[in-house]
């Protein structure tokens, strides 16, 4: 489903309508708070974009979580400071709230592996080992998933390695 909203392009996908009725299916009782902070955290990137002079493109829900485009040259410093927005959000409300959710939300937004922020974050400011650092953050990831799932029968954790591992091999 694709829309327009002031000249944004907002894409829902239909995997993010299908994780949604699977966490629902399986009464994932925080999915609202998850969803509100994950909103906030990206309202978090539109600002820092709108204050560094950039202008969004298009925000997208998929199965791997929301992704704002923009059409703005920006130069690293800016690139970074919204980068860096989103994670911030999550710890300002994390300090306010005292809640998991938002914990969560700003760990795994600041591990230095691409797409996340902190893997864009990494790729700006050390854009020859940024691949490198991926890999081996995502190969340490993935065996704390794989534990995870043997120790507590966790299969989320390695969901997320995989889809990190993917799209690290696929930026070599």
């Amino acid at each position: 489903m694709e829309f327009r909203l002031r000249g944004l392009k907002i894409k829902i996908e239909y995997s993010f309508v299908l994780i949604l009725s699977f966490a629902a299916l399986f009464d994932y009782e925080r999915l609202p708070m998850l969803l509100l902070f994950s909103l906030l955290h990206e309202a978090g990137h539109f600002a820092a974009l709108f204050a560094v002079g950039g202008r969004a493109k298009a925000f997208t829900l998929s199965f791997y979580g929301a992704a704002l485009t923009y059409d703005s040259f920006l130069s690293r410093a800016q690139e970074c400071i919204v980068a860096a927005a989103g994670p911030a959000v999550n710890f300002a409300l994390y300090i306010v709230l005292k809640d998991e959710v938002n914990l969560f939300l700003f760990v795994l937004n600041l591990i230095p592996v691409f797409p996340l922020d902190g893997g864009r974050i990494c790729a700006l400011l050390l854009p020859k080992l940024y691949v490198y650092i991926g890999l081996a953050v995502t190969a340490a990831v993935l065996a704390l998933s794989v534990y995870m799932l043997l120790s507590y029968g966790s299969f989320s954790p390695l969901l997320i390695s995989a889809y990190l591992l993917i799209s690290n091999l696929r930026s070599l």
